[in-house]
């Protein structure tokens, strides 16, 4: 599997000409023994060939349900059960990949992920959508997550499957990689975010002084700016130096998307064509990837077929390597440099320095340019993408609470009235952090992720058999996808009470609510858990929390312009208003999802400069 792994990692259609060779062989090779042995040979050729056509469909079949009786019999002995299975009315359950692939189209990011549940009770949390007969797990239960993510975290792994779908986004970087290679990738990044570096706080510094300064200049213009597109420049911009060691990005400075003229991007929304940069083309071809493979996700390993003549990432594919390249080519020829200047006299050239960037300090590691390039690809996505996606929802949020807000902005007031708050000035916003944490519940940067299971599977659920005892799940096959949706898990009212689907800060500083929380924690995972749980968790936070401070030092007043001045085609649908107890049904703008989370042409925002 593995050679075939590392071909298809050059050429998909390896994989999916793999996937018809084992559906057509097993049965053309029993065929060709019944022909041969069984049928006799003066026998008309009319019955040879109806034999082979009916072949497959019959093996398949038999298989099928010989394997889903024998699979119902060993949970039973086990005490277990098999998930339940969504029920199409199409062959293969096509008609229900369709309505999941209504998630990416036309409907808010969970409800049709929530309607497969709603079939089965309000009590059922794992799923089995088997698409085109192969089982594919759904579940919004924290319990089945806490197994797949942490203690039984050997059993479930990305695989050679997932792997091969998210490709070309990722390549052999430390969010597509399992096992010993992912251990070295983890390995090599870990030391980079296990320290508090000063210098965080001065890039922090640098680049939100530059936000400052245009929301300044909208406010006193009376116009909204679009904050999802400012925050994800204000994230590069500061992870240019933190990641890439560039300070010269300066997106920043480039010409932004204004109110009414801007044009509807891959995610958010763009400048006119007239107007666009390098910046511009890398963010759109970034943000076009994530798009363009979320598809993949619930297509199942037949996924190719849809991409057989043309990659969907392609297009996009150049340009971001067009970007990326030249800075991984800079920092190695800046190393050879300094190989030569202190080989010389015998230094150490390997040592690394704690205030470095990220990119010289895993070229310090390997000489790898592709290992490199992979590496910074997949924590620029963890460092711009999500800081950037938890930073647009809180100001939405805030602006749709404005007392709430006026909350956050005393605190601040009373502990950094002005200039720019340090290390231990963040530790003690309490509601700061509140309403950060609130913000991921609802609105997590990734909102679904997946694993396989590398053998059958018990998992254990939330769900209670009628004795009172967990109710066990059985996974018979290996890599069986389990899909595990964050966002719906966030919003359980089993879990958080009945307003579950309200922005309440409050519930992460009141005892109570805090002692649920920390007693369950894995019904809260925004920044994953287990192992695998984000090494960036802390520079995210305390970047957040940084540009919060700064923006409500000068700003008082917040009011949502999605519906004046967002691009067209971006609007949620009316009929989102009725759908009560979903919040769907009070949002005034799109969330989408990608591999990230966002909002559909931006999060457009006008603000009031504050006169006290």
């Amino acid at each position: 599997m593995y050679y075939i792994f590392e071909a298809a990692k050059r050429n998909y259609r390896v994989y999916i000409a793999v996937v018809f060779l084992n559906l057509l062989v097993p049965p053309i090779a029993l065929a060709a023994l019944v022909s041969h042995f069984l049928l006799p040979q003066d026998l008309a050729r009319t019955y040879h060939v109806l034999l082979y056509l009916l072949a497959t469909p019959i093996y398949w079949t038999v298989r099928i349900q010989y394997g889903d009786w024998a699979n119902q019999k060993v949970a039973k002995r086990l005490g277990a059960v098999v998930a339940p299975e969504a029920r199409g009315k199409w062959p293969g359950n096509l008609d229900v990949l369709l309505r999941v692939a209504k998630i990416k189209q036309t409907s808010y990011a969970s409800t049709e992920m929530d309607a497969l549940f709603d079939e089965f009770g309000p009590d059922v949390h794992t799923v089995n959508f088997r698409v085109l007969w192969q089982d594919a797990l759904l579940t919004r239960d924290h319990l089945v997550m806490k197994q797949v993510l942490a203690t039984g975290f050997d059993d479930f792994v990305k695989g050679i499957p997932v792997r091969l779908k998210l490709y070309d986004l990722f390549g052999d970087g430390v969010f597509n990689t399992d096992g010993a290679e992912w251990k070295a990738h983890r390995a090599l990044t870990r030391p980079f975010f296990a320290r508090e570096r000063i210098t965080d706080f001065e890039h922090f510094d640098k680049y939100s002084n530059k936000v400052i300064d245009i929301l300044r200049k909208r406010a006193e213009d009376g116009e909204s700016i679009d904050l999802q597109d400012l925050f994800g420049r204000f994230t590069l911009d500061a992870a240019g130096e933190f990641l890439f060691g560039v300070p010269d990005f300066n997106t920043l400075d480039a010409p932004l998307p204004r109110p009414g003229q801007s044009t509807l991007g891959p995610k958010g929304s763009s400048p006119p064509e007239a107007e666009s940069t390098p910046y511009t083309d890398f963010v759109n071809a970034f943000e076009g990837t994530l798009v363009a493979i979320f598809p993949r996700v619930f297509r199942g390993n037949l996924w190719p077929l849809w991409e057989l003549f043309k990659n969907s990432t392609s297009e996009y594919n150049k340009t971001v390597n067009d970007w990326i390249n030249p800075l991984v080519r800079r920092v190695m020829d800046a190393k050879k440099t300094k190989e030569k200047a202190v080989g010389q006299d015998g230094d150490d050239v390997n040592t690394a320095s704690d205030e470095g960037s990220l990119l010289e300090h895993i070229a310090q590691s390997t000489d790898n340019e592709k290992l490199i390039r992979d590496e910074l690809l997949n924590i620029l996505l963890a460092s711009r993408d999500t800081t950037a996606c938890l930073l647009s929802f809180l100001f939405y949020l805030l602006s749709l609470h404005p007392g709430k807000l006026a909350k956050l902005r005393e605190e601040i007031l009373a502990e950094v009235p002005s200039g720019a708050p340090s290390y231990d000035d963040v530790r003690r916003l309490k509601y700061l952090r509140a309403c950060l944490n609130e913000t991921l519940r609802l609105f997590p940067p990734v909102p679904l992720n997946m694993k396989v299971n590398t053998r059958p599977a018990l998992l254990r659920t939330s769900e209670l058999n009628p004795d009172g005892s967990p109710k066990m799940i059985y996974v018979p096959y290996p890599e069986t996808p389990i899909r595990y949706a964050t966002i719906l898990m966030q919003q359980r009212k089993d879990l958080w009470g009945s307003k579950a689907t309200e922005f309440i800060p409050e519930r992460w500083i009141e005892r109570e609510s805090v002692n649920e929380i920390t007693a369950d924690p894995f019904k809260f995972i925004a920044f994953n858990a287990g192992p695998r749980i984000c090494l960036g968790q802390n520079f995210a936070y305390n970047e957040a929390s940084f540009l919060v401070v700064r923006i409500l030092q000068n700003f008082d007043s917040f009011q949502v312009r999605q519906r004046e001045d967002a691009p067209a085609g971006c609007l949620p649908p009316k009929e989102w208003k009725e759908k009560p107890g979903h919040r769907q049904a009070v949002e005034e703008l799109w969330p989408g999802t990608a591999a990230t989370l966002y909002s559909r042409g931006g999060v457009w925002i006008k603000m009031k400069i504050a006169t006290s």
